[in-house]
């Protein structure tokens, strides 16, 4: 496809690059502070690799845009949100967690936003992405093993023989027989246990920096969520003798001076916030069991609330990015009469 026969970006391709761009400003901004006073090596450079990554895809969105006379967004910028004087907040072995945490999260994105994508070179653009982001999340998972932070979902005993399912009562989770949980059902539970944790730590850490009171009030509220979310899920494996650990090594340091922007802080842990609905509802499609359904289906309705609130708080502050939209024609006619 050459220049001149390029068409104009679709409304979906519009909307997935602003996200893209949005995300990876982002992004850009949290790593700096962590370049800045990380001091293991091999995490460095694992960080380094992410920021190029990031800087890459924001160099390739903002020509695709420019080309079809599309505004940036305003995103985020070193600059403006970024305190590199402030002490360091998290520890190294967080900052490689967390480095896990989104690229779990943008390989997932990124996966969803090939299907909609009509324009050839941007489809290859999203393959290059997901390639390279899938590559440093292998590198980040086997750096984790090395210093034995890796935490593994539960195990379950194989199988003797493949069995087929020969009663309805596999989808019962009220009443009558409950069956062991499946081991996609477990996968889920142990995936969002360890989702909200690393978001309690980084919760955690935003709100002992925060100065506005209403958004510290936030991120503590946040916390008090994740934690009962996690007790919610840790019965469900508890109550079938699942052992399940989570690493300790996410020291918060005492600092009370913020290396990120409240702007930043509040948009990334709302932005998590609507992240893990998506969790959820993808936890929702693989547990058969009635009951795993029914507790998905609550803590969505709790955590739909939350991210709600946050984007109001950006809204009230004048933070919030208004996404590429469609033009309002009712507003158009009125306007001619």
């Amino acid at each position: 496809m050459t220049k001149l026969n390029k068409p104009p970006l679709t409304s979906a391709e519009q909307g997935n690059l602003w996200n893209f761009y949005i995300a990876n400003t982002m992004s850009h901004c949290m790593f700096q502070p962590f370049l800045t006073n990380v001091e293991d090596k091999r995490i460095k450079a694992i960080i380094k690799d992410s920021d190029v990554l990031s800087q890459r895809i924001i160099d390739r969105v903002t020509i695709l845009f420019q080309a079809d006379n599309i505004p940036l967004p305003v995103g985020f910028s070193a600059e403006k949100d970024v305190n590199l004087s402030a002490p360091r907040l998290f520890s190294d072995e967080f900052y490689l967690e967390y480095i896990d945490m989104m690229y779990k999260l943008g390989i997932i994105f990124y996966s969803i936003t090939l299907p909609n994508t009509s324009r050839l070179d941007i489809r290859q653009f999203i393959v290059e992405i997901m390639r390279d982001a899938a590559t440093l999340s292998n590198q980040v998972t086997e750096l984790m093993h090395e210093m034995g932070i890796h935490v593994r979902p539960p195990n379950i005993p194989a199988m003797d023989a493949a069995e087929m399912v020969q009663r309805q009562s596999f989808f019962n989770g009220f009443f009558g027989d409950k069956r062991p949980l499946t081991g996609i059902e477990i996968s889920q539970l142990f995936a969002n246990i360890q989702f909200n944790t690393m978001k309690t730590v980084l919760l955690l850490g935003f709100s002992q920096v925060a100065k506005s009171e209403d958004i510290s009030n936030y991120f503590i509220r946040g916390k008090h969520i994740n934690i009962k979310q996690n007790s919610v899920f840790s019965n469900v494996l508890k109550s079938e003798d699942l052992p399940l650990t989570m690493p300790s090594q996410f020291n918060i340091t005492t600092s009370q001076t913020a290396p990120y922007s409240e702007k930043l802080m509040l948009f990334h842990i709302s932005n998590l916030s609507s992240a893990k609905l998506r969790n959820f509802g993808d936890s929702i499609a693989v547990s058969p069991r009635h009951d795993l359904g029914s507790i998905y289906l609550r803590l969505m309705v709790e955590t739909s609330n939350y991210p709600e609130d946050g984007g109001n708080l950006l809204i009230e502050h004048n933070w919030m990015d208004k996404p590429p939209h469609n033009i309002d024609r009712n507003l158009l006619a009125k306007k001619q009469k």
